[in-house]
């Protein structure tokens, strides 16, 4: 078996490919990827645990061709080619790479000495689910805005995924992100690793299927294959939602840029004693923050403010630096006040809400 590709095009779908391989020392298949050639079209395979990847170009020309290699070493190779156009053989247990020279990689085998066969969980697959379209725009804006808000610790293994309902939330239960779209018709969690996977795909919408537990994202060039975590009955939708909902007392705006280089001077008086606490003093003037010392600090002037009333609160820098990160707008809407111990901040339909450190 033989396969001709230009090399260009052999590493850009590599390059994509390699994203959907986890390389997990405990799982061998994630560090293989298929590539394959049927019927015109050439598929590349890699997979995460519970996420497989495809990467797909039709109108190749050639025999039909199936081979199974470690992603390491192909990847690296293929990423130094400069060669017009690259062969791929297969003999004699082993792949030949002809392109600026000849490489042969050893493919691994089974415990009977044959080749390795890769796993399709798409193939022979019914789809009968939604068959919904989303904007490759409300992946991107999930993964700026939503995916700082995820747990990355397993406390409460629910809120290390993206719950996607009538909206979407982040939450690792000090800090919570929620975008009011609905996605779904049912609610699913949805792993870190299956939404990264998404933003591979470059199509402007993306169809998505639903199958039970099984979640298919496709465009014309890329796939992604997964299952929902476990887990929903969990987590805390509704009060979330609720939370979200909440007026808080007063507001203000200020620009984004200069709260941010005030978090950034003020980072270096902010000491391990502290516990990341800083304070913010809502005043008549603006915003002044200070390190819990009185060592730094700052006033921001508000470019607008409404129902003003004064108030003061203790906030981890960290965490508020994080979400001001986040913030999509170039004017940050924060608001602030009443009995709820926490901050929100709005940007459209995207809302941002994290809680107050006590004052000890």
């Amino acid at each position: 078996m033989e396969l001709k590709l230009k090399t260009e095009k052999l590493k850009e779908m590599v390059a994509k490919a390699v994203k959907g391989a986890s390389n997990n020392k405990l799982i061998p298949l994630t560090s293989l990827m298929c590539v394959q050639l049927k019927n015109g079209t050439l598929t590349l395979i890699t997979a995460e645990a519970r996420n497989y990847l495809y990467i797909r170009e039709t109108g190749v020309e050639g025999d039909d061709f199936y081979v199974v290699i470690e992603v390491e070493t192909f990847s690296k190779l293929v990423a130094r080619m400069t060669c017009e156009t690259a062969t791929l053989t297969l003999q004699d247990g082993s792949l030949n790479i002809k392109g600026n020279g000849d490489y042969t990689i050893a493919l691994p085998m089974d415990e009977e000495g044959n080749m390795v066969k890769y796993p399709d969980p798409l193939l022979g697959l019914e789809l009968e689910g939604e068959g919904k379209e989303i904007n490759q725009a409300t992946i991107r804006t999930i993964l700026d805005t939503i995916k700082p808000s995820l747990a990355t610790t397993l406390e409460i293994p629910c809120y290390t995924a993206y719950y996607i309902g009538d909206t979407v939330i982040g939450t690792d239960t000090y800090k919570i992100a929620s975008m009011a779209v609905k996605l779904f018709d049912e609610p699913k969690l949805v792993s870190q690793e299956m939404m990264n996977l998404l933003s591979v795909m470059t199509a402007e919408k993306i169809s998505v299927d639903i199958k039970d537990n099984i979640l298919v994202f496709t465009s014309p060039d890329v796939a992604v294959y997964g299952t929902e975590v476990e887990g929903i009955e969990d987590y805390q939708a509704e009060a979330i939602n609720n939370l979200v909902a909440t007026e808080f007392e007063s507001s203000c705006k200020m620009p984004k840029s200069a709260l941010l280089q005030v978090l950034d001077r003020l980072a270096l008086f902010v000491s391990t004693y502290d516990k990341n606490g800083i304070n913010l003093v809502f005043t008549n003037e603006g915003l002044q923050i200070s390190s819990k010392a009185s060592n730094g600090v700052e006033m921001i002037k508000y470019s607008e403010s409404k129902n003003f009333k004064d108030y003061t609160c203790l906030v981890d820098i960290i965490m508020l630096t994080s979400q001001i990160k986040a913030y999509a707008g170039d004017v940050v809407e924060l608001q602030y006040g009443g009995t709820k111990p926490a901050l929100k901040f709005v940007d459209g339909n995207i809302t941002q809400i994290i809680s107050l450190m006590a004052d000890e």
